[in-house]
């Protein structure tokens, strides 16, 4: 399995950051590669399908979390990965907010670590550019 870890320091309290980031259906309100995210539930679990900018389509399954953690899986993508399964995760740092993103997964192509890290840095951008 490989496997990518990509954190973050943010100059805002982590109250802010997870109120905007924590909610499972909102990728699309931070990252800016998420079109839409629909609401789907299935077999009694919610899943996202997220609608990509550039027309892919990902449907995701919520692993559940804590207060400041959220887990999910990908149940189908265009992405090079296969058992892919991720935690983004929260911490207060002294009033700043630390993310952690990290992920396990089988890969399909050589490629597949650069890909899910220009996820991963494409989302953290976007945050660090509206906290800091």
């Amino acid at each position: 399995m490989a496997q990518v870890t990509r954190s973050i320091l943010l100059a805002a309290p982590l109250s802010e950051v997870w109120e905007l980031i924590g909610p499972f259906q909102s990728l699309p309100n931070w990252h800016p590669g998420v079109a839409f995210s629909e609401r789907e539930v299935r077999d009694g679990v919610e899943h996202r399908k997220l609608g990509l900018r550039d027309g892919a389509e990902i449907v995701e399954k919520y692993l559940g979390g804590d207060g400041h953690s959220v887990g999910y899986s990908i149940v189908s993508s265009p992405l090079p990965v296969t058992d892919y399964r991720a935690v983004l995760s929260g911490f207060d740092i002294n009033g700043a907010t630390f993310l952690t993103w990290v992920s396990t997964f089988g890969k399909t192509s050589d490629n597949a670590h650069d890909v899910i890290a220009g996820v991963y840095d494409a989302g953290f951008g976007a945050l660090k550019k509206r906290f800091g």
